[in-house]
């Protein structure tokens, strides 16, 4: 997770300080704004490949451990875990996190909540967003951790609610 620093306050001492010189001082850094966005792809591309390990484990119903499998939110728990990100509890607790996202601004790592009525019930990791496609890594009760294009899914997207990114 980035973290941020409040800029810095200048106490009287300071203030002897030439304008350019305290306006360089808080300026971000172009290079800065880059490597940013560099780990971000970098930890998104983490989470995916951590989460792609698990492609065919079992479905298990409050399951959280490869050794005896996944339920979807007990896979995305674990998978966020080990990559240093805590989202624990079941989908609709997971729904609450982050950013919420439109489906056209979703990026690989980012979550993504299915259901009805409003009512959350699954959820799944962006696993790949490219040529208008939307494909997703998650743990289905019939086939277990699974990659599925939903895009191309009427049943998919007739539960998709929204996405949510708890990375930035």
């Amino acid at each position: 997770m980035v973290s941020c620093s409040s800029p810095r306050k200048y106490s009287s001492r300071s203030s002897k300080k030439s304008k350019t010189e305290r306006t360089r001082s808080t300026v971000s850094n172009p290079r800065t704004k880059k490597t940013t966005k560099s780990n971000s792809y970098s930890q998104r591309s983490k989470i995916v490949s951590t989460a792609k390990k698990y492609i065919g484990k079992s479905y298990v119903y409050g399951g959280k451990k490869p050794s005896t499998g996944f339920d979807c939110s007990g896979f995305t728990s674990h998978v966020f875990k080990n990559n240093g990100i805590n989202i624990t509890g079941p989908s609709h607790f997971q729904a609450q996190k982050g950013k919420r996202k439109s489906i056209k601004e979703l990026q690989k790592g980012d979550l993504v909540f299915f259901g009805k009525n409003n009512k959350v019930s699954h959820v799944a990791i962006v696993a790949d967003t490219q040529r208008n496609k939307l494909k997703v890594i998650h743990s289905t009760s019939s086939r277990g951790v699974v990659i599925d294009d939903i895009s191309t899914s009427d049943y998919w997207m007739k539960r998709y609610l929204f996405g949510r990114d708890v990375l930035n």
